[in-house]
């Protein structure tokens, strides 16, 4: 099943899901709609269900932009092809915050943990945590979990 979660909510119904992984998908979202997608996480899962967010941390990356370090900016693919767009540090950091272009799709908004975890009390859960690459209430967290250097995870229960 395909869903286009740009226009379409949860199609599961209340109190359904016990765990929601998203890795590296919420920041593809303006903000509003990430918010109603926060929302509708929290009416799918059950009461003690468990949602974890993997995302590039806002923070990191400004630290990464201070110190200048170009074998993360400058870094390549497989294929020689540039992992972040633009010519230099600037334009490549930049990008994140304006739309870095990813096929059809690019990066609408940014989040530090805190910006995040706001979404998620908005949406009305209380358990909100912050969590280290592979340590998670999820069992095998670690086959999901990716790119410890530039993301954070965060876990909020229901």
């Amino acid at each position: 099943m395909e869903i286009d979660l740009a226009r379409e909510n949860l199609p599961f119904g209340d109190c359904s899901l016990e765990t929601i992984v998203w890795m590296s998908a919420i920041n593809y979202f303006p903000r509003r709609r990430a918010q109603e997608l926060v929302h509708e996480i929290f009416r799918v899962l059950h009461v003690e269900g468990v949602c974890r967010v993997g995302v590039q941390d806002m923070r990191l990356l400004a630290e990464r932009y201070i110190r200048e370090d170009k074998d993360f900016f400058f870094q390549k693919l497989s294929s020689g092809q540039d992992r972040f767009e633009g010519h230099t540090i600037g334009d490549k950091f930049a990008a994140w915050f304006y739309g870095y272009a990813v096929g059809p799709n690019h990066c609408c908004y940014a989040y530090d943990f805190d910006s995040l975890a706001y979404l998620f009390r908005e949406a009305g859960f209380t358990r909100i945590e912050r969590r280290a690459f592979g340590e998670s209430r999820i069992p095998d967290i670690l086959f999901l979990d990716n790119r410890p250097d530039q993301m954070f995870y965060l876990e909020a229960v229901k």
